[in-house]
């Protein structure tokens, strides 16, 4: 009887500990980006001129931000993060079609992003877990910079008339270790985002690598 009473014990013990190893809580972090991105740009005919490229990509995109994610049980959880980056492309891509005087050496893009989603944990018991997930979002077109070779650095705040904010979705695939994450995550435009008196509009896909650490566990 008294190891009966030990065993059952140990289990309602154990089963105690499972349950606040798997208790909800709140994790806040830190996250860096590295990749690239791809742009579609259409010119109305008016503004269509010879030798216009329509499908290009960036040099390179890096950017860096914070994160949250609000765990719901061990396989779903919630997650959001806000973000900067800075996209450098080839120059005189977003420019106008009459703007052809001016020579210009370089092209550095501004940008920021906020999103929302859920995630699903593969396999939640593991020390490594592998996990996919979907957000959607908005990606705000900041500022555009250039370096001219006469006049130097120049920055255009009204971002070439292009609109600001473009609506984003995208999906991630990744894995989590203790306080690490590393993800692969693939992103493209809701819509395309047009320049003021319609003379063309842009839209744009990226692809980036991302390493996140949680600085932060609230347990529930």
């Amino acid at each position: 009887m008294r190891i009966v009473i030990l065993l059952l014990g140990s289990i309602v013990f154990s089963l105690s500990a499972f349950a606040q190893q798997q208790a909800p809580r709140w994790e806040f972090g830190i996250q860096g980006e590295y990749g690239r991105d791809w742009y579609h740009k259409e010119d109305a005919p008016l503004g269509s001129y010879e030798g216009s490229i329509i499908d290009f990509s960036s040099n390179r995109s890096w950017g860096a931000g914070f994160y949250f994610e609000r765990s719901l049980n061990p396989r779903w959880s919630v997650l959001g993060q806000v973000g900067y980056a800075q996209k450098k492309v080839h120059p005189q891509l977003f420019h106008m079609y009459n703007q052809t005087t001016a020579h210009y050496l370089s092209e550095v893009h501004h940008r920021g992003s906020i999103d929302a989603g859920l995630r699903w944990y593969l396999n939640p018991q593991s020390k490594i877990s592998l996990f996919v997930d979907g957000k959607v979002g908005a990606n705000v077109f900041m500022s555009a910079v250039r370096q001219e070779k006469t006049h130097g650095r120049i920055v255009h705040s009204n971002v070439f008339g292009f609109q600001r904010v473009a609506p984003v979705a995208s999906v991630s695939l990744g894995i989590k270790w203790s306080r690490l994450t590393i993800s692969a995550e693939y992103r493209d435009d809701l819509s395309v985002s047009k320049r003021v008196g319609g003379m063309s509009e842009i839209s744009g896909r990226g692809f980036v690598g991302k390493v996140a650490f949680a600085l932060f566990r609230v347990k529930k």
